[in-house]
């Protein structure tokens, strides 16, 4: 029973992994034909990024351009060091984090400073057959 699930498993794994790699093309070759009209409705509406709706043929298609913005972290933290701190902390978010391979190198005494601001979680779990 457990290697049949195994097996089982490891199929859909395949499956899914061929349908990911399907959709993927297929969604590409959708944003090929249609983005340029959709950017251009966008455009109409004097909008960059948001939702519009698009006559093809004879469907209306409701389309979704979504922004990614990436921040230069360099330039980030210059211009909030330039703010008055109240502005920087409203406007920006600070991250502070430990990489575990140099806590785990660290000298007793830092580990001992830091071991209270840590909490370790389980991540994700895994189980595979050992061949």
């Amino acid at each position: 029973m457990s290697n049949a699930l195994l097996e089982r498993r490891e199929e859909l794994r395949t499956v899914i992994s061929e349908l990911k790699e399907e959709l993927s093309d297929v969604n590409q070759k959708i944003q090929d034909v249609w983005l340029g009209q959709v950017r251009d409705a966008l455009r109409a509406d004097g909008k960059d990024f948001g939702t519009t709706k698009i006559v093809s043929g004879n469907k209306k298609f409701k389309a979704t351009v979504r922004k990614k913005v990436i921040w230069d972290q360099d330039k980030l933290r210059n211009e909030l060091n330039s703010m008055s701190p109240e502005n920087a902390q409203h406007y920006g978010k600070v991250v502070f984090s430990v990489e575990e391979r140099k806590y785990t190198a660290a000298p007793p005494e830092i580990k001992q400073q830091l071991e209270d601001c840590r909490t370790v979680e389980i991540g994700s779990f895994s189980f595979e057959e050992d061949v």
